[in-house]
């Protein structure tokens, strides 16, 4: 058992949102979609491939019902970034407490990371959630995540509105 200090930045975006971009396109060969039904293997493969560098650790230590119940929930939603049918990155959205959305996770496998992905990935969001028209914007980064994380969702508009240490306990490093 490895145990982790991080600080968690939490930030937010308010009206009025920033004007989202229009006709974007994707690298040939690579699609952003929403997933309509991820199956729990699929979801934890790339959970597990984005995550386990930066020590996500929430998710795998659900059950798969504990999972389902998330992800399968009417107020999730997930994209899938993919290259050639294979997944290498994904954004999940939280619309439990609409007309706040939360953007619980944004990510990519690190072979797609310093290719412009990301930004492209998370403006594609970010235009969707707009058209949403919601009162309030949430997402979270720590320092155990890429250090291009927090300088990523400020160029986008968000800002800290605190922050707190914790510990991470990641027993599969």
């Amino acid at each position: 058992m490895t145990k982790y200090k991080t600080t968690v930045t939490h930030l937010e975006m308010m009206p009025p949102f920033p004007r989202a971009a229009h006709n974007f396109l994707w690298p040939e060969g690579v699609a952003f979609t929403r997933e309509t039904n991820l199956s729990i293997a699929a979801y934890r493969s790339l959970y597990d491939s984005v995550g386990r560098d930066w020590h996500w650790v929430n998710r795998r230590l659900l059950t798969d019902r504990q999972l389902s119940a998330i992800i399968h929930h009417p107020s999730t939603e997930i994209f899938t970034l993919k290259k050639l049918g294979k997944p290498i990155g994904f954004v999940e959205l939280n619309f439990k407490l609409f007309p706040q959305i939360e953007i619980v996770f944004v990510g990519l496998i690190g072979d797609a990371i310093g290719q412009g992905l990301g930004t492209s990935m998370l403006e594609q969001v970010m235009g969707y959630i707009y058209a949403r028209e919601p009162s309030r914007i949430i997402i979270q980064t720590c320092t155990l995540d890429h250090p291009s994380a927090l300088p990523l969702y400020q160029r986008q508009g968000f800002k800290p509105v605190g922050r707190k240490q914790v510990t991470i306990i990641d027993d599969e490093r």
